[in-house]
């Protein structure tokens, strides 16, 4: 799959149809984001399912993207993308935080081992050219034993988990869609400073559930980034399903499609009646 990647991106560089292409390269023996300008650059291009091509510069909180067509706001770029990252496009595109129309997407599909690694309900691109589609892991496949609780023991479960956190923000800094310039998380009216762990009641988890809510993108790395371990994706991803159920949304699917969360009930009913 990598050498077709390759001789697509080499192509469209070659024939100018993009002016960089920003995917993955192996450097000093790390992968990370690299820019790729000339054709013959690209057989250093790789792809990965540890390492996200869409990145938040904490400094500016600004992802990658951001800063590239901020710099060259004519330049046609190609961006190298596995399902969760052109989801990643979408939402952020939503926030205006990226330029589509300035951006041409060579989507390729995750493989069996990746879903298993990053337990993806949509293993793959809207735009696939490269690989095949395989089935992806369910919400309800993933959290059947959370699911299974009884409501009391799914509230001891959960008060149990929030209980761990440490207060890193290494959640926020990890996600690809968290760009508010301004984090009121880092207010001390929702995170007191020195106490760890925090108060019986979690704002800082509750706000940032449903601020993040209709953005995310199931890409996991905010489970990843967790030194406590805490199964933070199994919320979203309850989320994604009832969004799913009761308003007819998907994340990162389509630009065009706005979030429940920001319209009225008479613009976007809910099916089956009010709550």
């Amino acid at each position: 799959m990598i050498e077709q990647i390759r001789k697509i991106a080499s192509d469209w560089l070659t024939t100018k149809k993009v002016d960089s292409l920003l995917g993955l390269k192996v450097e000093n023996g790390r992968i990370s984001p690299f820019l790729f300008t000339k054709p013959e650059e690209i057989n250093n291009l790789v792809v990965s399912s540890t390492v996200k091509i869409i990145k938040i510069s904490r400094i500016k909180k600004r992802n990658i993207l951001y800063l590239l067509q901020e710099k060259y706001p004519d330049a046609k770029i190609g961006v190298v993308v596995a399902g969760c990252d052109e989801r990643a496009l979408i939402e952020l595109s939503k926030l205006n935080q990226v330029n589509l129309k300035k951006i041409e997407i060579l989507g390729y599909a995750c493989n069996k081992d990746d879903v298993t690694y990053c337990s993806c309900s949509r293993p793959y691109p809207h735009n696939l050219l490269i690989g095949e589609k395989v089935e992806g892991i369910s919400y309800k496949e993933k959290n059947d034993e959370i699911l299974n609780k009884e409501l009391s023991e799914r509230l001891k479960f959960w008060k149990y988990q929030f209980s761990k956190c440490i207060k890193c923000y290494g959640c926020r800094d990890a996600c690809p869609i968290c760009t508010c310039q301004d984090c009121k998380m880092e207010r001390e009216l929702y995170v007191k400073t020195g106490q760890v762990p925090p108060p019986d009641m979690p704002m800082y988890h509750f706000i940032r559930f449903y601020h993040l809510s209709d953005k995310c993108i199931g890409c996991g790395e905010c489970e990843k980034a967790c030194p406590m371990d805490i199964p933070l994706c199994s919320i979203f991803k309850m989320s994604e399903v009832y969004l799913k159920e009761l308003f007819d949304y998907e994340t990162g699917i389509d630009d065009q499609q706005k979030s429940p969360l920001v319209t009225t009930l008479q613009e976007v009913p809910m099916k089956g009646g009010s709550i």
